[in-house]
């Protein structure tokens, strides 16, 4: 019997990659790197690759692409001088080849801060509803700070990513290439 409860309660691998500017709110650490963490939504096992985002470690970004099954973006909804460098990334990172039609969870993040914009006023600045008409696209917000309310919209959105490509017509996203690195080789 227990091949049998293993094939019914296996969960769905899914990667996914967590990008924005540094200082959005990723992590509580800057990041140098990346940070990988694995967490467990719904029926799905959610793999996020957490990516440094300074300047020097953005060409490495196309390392972290290959087999992404969904994006989260996180921005600052406090800085507003840097939000015109959010979009030009955001809509870029949206360019590359292996991305094509994957969903993505945008955070609009530091939301418990007096100064942050709106929702309304982030999405203008982010364009985000010409990526709504190309592909899934939805917005979240959350703070770092705990607290129910947080807690739940954190939760909403990863479970969005976990059910989002279930949900979806097959075929509907282009295959993607095959990993070398977490194939099986025979040696």
């Amino acid at each position: 019997m227990g091949n049998l409860t293993t094939a019914f309660c296996r969960r769905r691998q899914m990667r996914v990659a967590m990008f924005g500017l540094d200082a959005a709110g990723k992590t509580t650490i800057p990041t140098i790197g990346f940070n990988v963490e694995t967490c467990k939504v719904l029926n799905a096992e959610l793999t996020v690759w957490d990516v440094g985002t300074r300047d020097k470690l953005r060409p490495l970004w196309r390392h972290y692409y290959l087999n992404t099954q969904a994006i989260v973006f996180v921005v600052d909804s406090t800085d507003r001088d840097r939000m015109d460098e959010a979009k030009q990334i955001l809509h870029e990172l949206l360019t590359e080849d292996e991305l094509t039609m994957i969903p993505i969870a945008v955070a609009l993040n530091k939301r418990d801060l007096e100064n942050c914009m709106s929702k309304e006023e982030l999405e203008n600045k982010l364009d985000l509803r010409s990526i709504q008409q190309q592909r899934a696209c939805e917005v979240f917000l959350t703070t770092a700070y705990p607290s129910a309310e947080v807690q739940s919209e954190i939760t909403r959105l990863m479970e969005w990513v976990a059910e989002y490509p279930a949900n979806r017509e097959e075929g509907s996203v282009p295959k993607q290439k095959t990993d070398r690195f977490s194939e099986e080789h025979d040696v």
